[in-house]
């Protein structure tokens, strides 16, 4: 008798190692590409979408359903103990760690928001004082309120694996905080302030990935690490004395973190870490540390061709992405696209080890029709055993 899979166990058989059914896929997108996306699929429009500051949106379970996505995700709430103070008269807008972002439109219509003012930027580190600085109250009830419920009902009502997604970054928000520019030169010049900045952040990172998993963990079939990004387009971000001196321990003790209380409440999930552009020297360091999955596996930068990946990592680290947003999406055709995530599941998908979605949030450039060429050639060609040619 054949096995009808449902999403959770496609992701979760995936995950393990092991060949189900077929590829499962995942989507993360912006709010004007979905707009397009709802409209292309002949959906009603969707009143009141709420986007974060990345403008990335939660897709509704129509479009899901109409996609064949297999993965939703759940996030914190937020906080009950602070207001955000009014913008201020040229748009300036704060959030609780007191960095200043504004709306910039990027292009017709579409709008990011960008930091613009940075609490710590242009100071000495002897003058900055971090016991006093008014930082986010982690522990705020405001965040958990609902979240196991929620989590419940999308467990309980339909078959979606669940990802979590709870606290922030630590790196880019040091560098929200400082400057991106003076807080790589901090690392070399005052990595002492470096360290006590970044785990001050990592402390609070740490009790919101805990109030989360604690609310919704049993219910998560992946709980991602945030977002840590360790390289450029053809190269490594940061130096390997950098890697191993500084930012490791920090993130290494975020991530036992996560790991330890999801042994306790949820040991079956997996840890995802979201980490742009060429990493893969960290890779070794990142399975030693506990991460289970990597995240978005940016396949037009250096090192990180799938075929060498799969060949060196594939049976220790599972893979998440790998469909290029930088040309193929937005550029190609959908036949252009299908044949691209051909050629991907046959790197990555034998064996399992590998959710196929797109290299990070789908922008307002990619064409509603290339992502459904991309869901299409995803249930063509990754039905197991995956075909050769």
């Amino acid at each position: 008798m054949t096995r009808t899979w449902t999403s959770r166990q496609r992701v979760e058989a995936a995950l393990n190692f092991e060949e189900p059914d077929r590829v499962p896929i995942d989507l993360t997108i912006t709010l004007n590409a979905y707009r397009n996306l709802r409209e292309y699929l002949g959906l009603p429009p969707e009143e009141n979408i709420r986007a974060d500051r990345f403008y990335e949106v939660e897709p509704a379970l129509d479009v899901l359903e109409a996609l064949g996505i297999d993965v939703t995700f759940v996030k914190l709430r937020g906080p009950r103990n602070w207001q955000a103070p009014p913008p201020t008269p040229d748009g300036i807008m704060f959030d609780e760690w007191g960095v200043g972002r504004r709306r910039v439109e990027v292009s017709p219509g579409v709008f990011l928001l960008e930091v613009v003012y940075s609490p710590f930027a242009d100071k000495d580190p002897s003058e900055i004082d971090l016991d006093a600085y008014p930082w986010p109250d982690p522990h705020d009830p405001g965040r958990t309120e609902g979240l196991a419920e929620h989590a419940r009902s999308l467990y309980e009502n339909t078959d979606l694996a669940l990802m979590g997604r709870f606290g922030g970054t630590i790196m880019e928000q040091a560098a929200f905080l400082r400057g991106y520019e003076q807080w790589l030169m901090d690392l070399a010049l005052y990595p002492d302030f470096a360290r006590d900045l970044m785990n001050r952040i990592a402390d609070i990172q740490i009790a919101l990935d805990e109030a989360g998993l604690r609310a919704a963990g049993p219910y998560l079939s992946i709980f991602k690490l945030s977002g840590e990004d360790l390289g450029m387009q053809d190269r490594p971000l940061f130096s390997p004395r950098v890697w191993q001196k500084i930012l490791r321990p920090i993130l290494s003790r975020r991530w036992r973190a996560a790991r330890a209380v999801l042994d306790e409440v949820a040991p079956h999930v997996k840890l995802m870490l979201h980490s742009d552009g060429s990493i893969r020297s960290f890779l070794p360091d990142l399975i030693e540390d506990g991460v289970d999955m990597i995240d978005p596996v940016q396949v037009s930068c250096a090192g990180m061709e799938p075929d060498g990946l799969k060949r060196d990592f594939g049976n220790r680290l599972a893979f998440h992405g790998a469909i290029d947003t930088q040309h193929v999406l937005p550029f190609g055709t959908p036949e252009e696209v299908a044949a691209h995530v051909r050629d991907i599941i046959r790197a990555l998908a034998p064996g399992g080890g590998f959710i196929l979605a797109p290299v990070h949030n789908v922008q307002a450039d990619v064409p509603p029709q290339n992502l459904v060429a991309m869901c299409e050639a995803a249930r063509k060609y990754g039905q197991y055993p995956i075909a050769a040619d």
